[in-house]
């Protein structure tokens, strides 16, 4: 509404243009910023470029119609989704995996509620992703960059899975080859090439210091449905006495980075379904880690598994709904218990995976 209306969207809280009158307040508006809640209105929005335009073009068409932004919203969903289906099936194709594992995704309760209903914007960013990767194993690195660049400018987390790609470039198996460098900044720099246009749109030197105060909220201030960080922050209770989430968050991103880096030098060479495993690892660390896990999120791991014979976000994708718990109609108030069940269960699934795929394995050899 507000790039409509000539404002730049990243520059401004909602809460500043709603008291100095910049805006009008009509019924639609009105209604907009009431249900925003105090939180999203005192904060610069982090919604990368591709998702800024896909809102726009939604309110250029919808205008005042809540129930018109809704359908076209929902319609750029369902088009991801099949997108997401045309990819899937080509890369599963290719692994010589199940073309079935793609109703794991297509079909989950978590996808089906989350996406086509609540209108997360996950599955736009997931189409971009699997584009990237389909033309990644096709030997197209261009076209792969440029479907990355458009994942991250849908939603920043794929940009984690760049580390993961210098060994799938080596093919001389000598570490870190001419050729593979090279191979691996092409990539890079078409990958900016293709951020820098789509920012472009929104550009101001203003945006990377507002958005970067609402992006570290993210590590040091948000907190729900999370594993590891509720036990670390118990511990710190227990040892100060208060609440050591700036500490223990930036921690565990900074261990959830170096979990990355072990995976992109673990071997000199990795062949596409080993990157594909490695990137389902990647997103698993960084959400066991966090501080916080909305459901939605999980699509990105879970749709990452379909291409591996880890079966654990299945399980994940269910029992994440048992964090829905804490809407309770009066505010928010996680279940702990409950909280509990979720990750005892879901580590307890990753580890009897991860034990029946080394057992395989071994007897395979």
């Amino acid at each position: 509404m507000l790039y409509n209306q000539g404002i730049n969207p990243y520059l401004h809280l909602p809460k500043e243009l709603v008291e100095s009158h910049t805006i009008e307040m009509e019924d639609f508006q009105g209604l907009l910023y009431d249900r925003m809640g105090d939180l999203n209105a005192s904060n610069y929005s982090t919604y990368p470029p591709v998702a800024q335009l896909i809102y726009t073009l939604s309110y250029a068409i919808g205008q005042s119609s809540l129930i018109l932004n809704i359908i076209v919203l929902r319609l750029f969903n369902i088009a991801a989704e099949i997108g997401i289906v045309w990819f899937g099936l080509k890369i599963l194709s290719h692994l010589k995996l199940p073309k079935s594992q793609i109703l794991f995704f297509i079909l989950n309760p978590l996808v089906i509620l989350e996406s086509t209903f609540n209108l997360h914007f996950e599955v736009v960013m997931l189409f971009f992703l699997a584009l990237s990767l389909y033309y990644l194993y096709t030997s197209k690195v261009y076209l792969s960059a440029l479907g990355l660049a458009g994942a991250v400018a849908s939603k920043m987390l794929p940009l984690m899975f760049l580390p993961l790609v210098l060994p799938y470039f080596n093919k001389k198996l000598k570490v870190l080859n001419r050729d593979q460098i090279l191979n691996y900044l092409k990539y890079i720099a078409l990958l900016m090439l293709g951020l820098i246009i789509s920012y472009s749109f929104f550009w101001n030197p203003e945006i990377l210091s507002k958005s970067s105060k609402t992006l570290s909220l993210y590590f040091t201030s948000f907190e729900f449905n999370a594993s590891i960080y509720y036990v670390l922050r118990e511990i710190g209770y227990w040892w100060t006495g208060y609440n050591q989430i700036e500490i223990i968050g930036i921690s565990l991103t900074i261990v959830t980075l170096l979990s990355i880096l072990f995976l992109s030098f673990r071997h000199r060479r990795i062949d596409f379904q080993t990157l594909m495993t490695y990137m389902l690892f990647a997103a698993t660390a960084y959400y066991l880690l966090s501080t916080t896990v909305h459901p939605w999120y999980l699509m990105l791991p879970l749709f990452l598994s379909i291409f591996t014979t880890y079966k654990y976000m299945l399980v994940w994708s269910w029992l994440v709904f048992l964090s829905y718990s804490a809407y309770n109609g009066y505010g928010v108030e996680e279940n702990y218990l409950l909280i509990a069940i979720e990750y005892v269960v879901v580590i307890g699934i990753i580890v009897f995976d991860f034990r029946k795929r080394n057992k395989t394995n071994y007897l395979e050899v």
